[in-house]
């Protein structure tokens, strides 16, 4: 079981999700002005149904001890209540956590470039090189055409 860690919402809400009508590159741009807006509705819905299903793993393991859970999410100030961490989705967390002040925050400062996509079919990968927290880098992310629309398959970081 994967563990739950600062690193991991830090880099899933720089990379949380793609959609949009236009190309793979689009998407990734849209997708990052939700976050840096703390709209996480808008956000969870660039997110593929396998992205979903892949933060529901890590929202189950949320659930395993909810108190401790809640305060170690409120030391990284996404503020949850116990009692309604044990009927959350994958999308209530994720909404909550791009909601949440410390990543809003942290999210207005940060900057995105998108270089190279390649699309093959109903798949793509985009390169997009993130700023943030005075660090640099370059990441792949795979996107899927899903419903029309791209959105995140899954990170390379």
């Amino acid at each position: 079981m994967k563990t739950f860690t600062l690193s991991s919402v830090i880099l899933l809400a720089v990379f949380l999700a793609c959609g949009g009508s236009g190309d793979p590159g689009d998407a990734v741009t849209e997708m990052f002005d939700a976050i840096q807006a703390g709209d996480g509705e808008r956000a969870v819905s660039f997110m593929s149904s396998s992205a979903l299903e892949e933060m529901e793993i890590q929202v189950e393991a949320i659930k395993l001890n909810p108190e401790m859970s809640a305060q170690q999410l409120s030391a990284m100030g996404i503020e949850l209540d116990p009692d309604e961490i044990p009927d959350m989705t994958a999308k209530d967390f994720i909404v909550a956590m791009i909601s949440s002040p410390m990543i809003t925050g942290m999210m207005q400062a940060a900057e995105i470039t998108v270089g190279e996509v390649t699309i093959d079919g109903d798949i793509a990968k985009v390169e997009v090189t993130s700023s943030m927290m005075g660090q640099t880098e370059t990441n792949i992310i795979d996107v899927v055409l899903e419903d029309g629309k791209w959105k995140v398959t899954e990170f390379d970081l």
